[in-house]
C-alpha cells in the first residue's frame, strides 16, 4: 500500500531543506525548548536510556546546550538514513539507529520516550503503540495545533524550499490532544504536564508529557 508521507520522508527529502524550512518557521527553535524541558521532567537517573524518536537531522538540538544529555544515554532514531548521519556530525559519539516507528526493531528498556512532530507523519496509533511498547517511566510527545481555519499542517501560503515541497500536496495530518492523551491513557500513562509554544503563522507546538501509571 502506497504511504506517501512515509516514501517522502525516507527517500525524497533533502536535509538541507528540511532545516531551511524548520529554521524558516521557528520550530525548531520552540521544539529545542520542549526537549530541555523533558530532560529536565523525566529526572533520569544517572546512565539511563532515553530515546529521541524521528529526531530527524538534530538541528534542534543547535538550540540546546548539549550538557542536557550528560547525565543519560540518548538514543536517536529516524526513518531517513541520510538526516541520521547529519545528526552524528553534530553528536559524533551518540547512538543512532534507522528505525520506523510503525515498524520497529529497537528494543528497550528505556527510562523516557521523546517524540517531536512524528506522529503527524505516520499511523499515531501504531507509533504511540511503540513508544508505549518500551514501557518507560515517561512518554514525551509534541505535536502541532493550528489557528481556526487552518487545517493543514503546512501554512498554503509559505513557500517551501526545495524538495519540501513535496508535502504541499502530502499534507501530514493534525492530531486531536485529548484523543492523543485518551489513547496513550488506555496504555496506562496519565497527562501529567502540558506546555504550548507559539511558532509562525499563529500554530502551536504543544508539549504533552505523560507518566506511568
Amino acid at each position: 500500500m502506497a504511504r506517501p508521507l512515509r516514501d517522502a520522508w525516507i527517500a525524497k527529502v533533502d536535509p538541507d531543506d528540511y532545516e531551511q524550512h524548520m529554521a524558516a518557521i521557528g520550530q525548531a527553535q520552540a521544539n529545542a525548548e520542549h526537549v530541555a524541558a523533558f530532560a529536565a521532567l523525566c529526572e533520569p537517573p544517572p546512565g539511563a536510556r532515553i530515546l529521541i524518536a524521528g529526531a530527524g537531522t538534530g538541528q534542534m538540538f543547535d538550540f540546546i546546550a548539549p550538557s542536557v544529555f550528560d547525565r543519560v544515554r540518548p538514543v536517536f532514531s529516524d526513518i531517513n538514513p541520510r538526516f541520521l548521519s547529519r545528526l552524528r556530525m553534530r553528536f559524533p559519539e551518540a547512538a543512532c539507529v534507522a528505525d520506523d516507528l510503525e515498524q520497529p526493531s529497537l528494543r528497550g528498556p528505556f527510562h523516557a520516550v521523546c517524540a517531536v512532530l512524528v506522529l503527524e507523519h505516520v499511523d499515531s496509533r501504531r507509533a504511540i503503540a511503540t513508544l508505549c511498547g518500551f514501557r518507560p517511566r515517561h512518554v514525551f510527545l509534541v505535536i502541532q495545533q493550528n489557528p481556526p481555519g487552518l487545517s493543514s499542517a503546512v501554512t498554503p501560503s509559505r513557500v517551501l524550499p526545495g524538495t519540501m515541497q513535496v508535502f504541499a500536496e502530502t499534507h501530514p495530518g493534525l492530531l486531536d490532544p485529548a484523543a492523543v492523551s485518551d489513547y496513550i491513557g488506555a496504555a496506562g500513562y496519565r497527562l501529567a504536564h502540558q506546555a504550548p509554544r507559539p511558532v509562525e503563522d499563529g500554530k502551536t507546538m504543544l508539549g504533552l508529557f505523560f507518566s506511568l501509571l
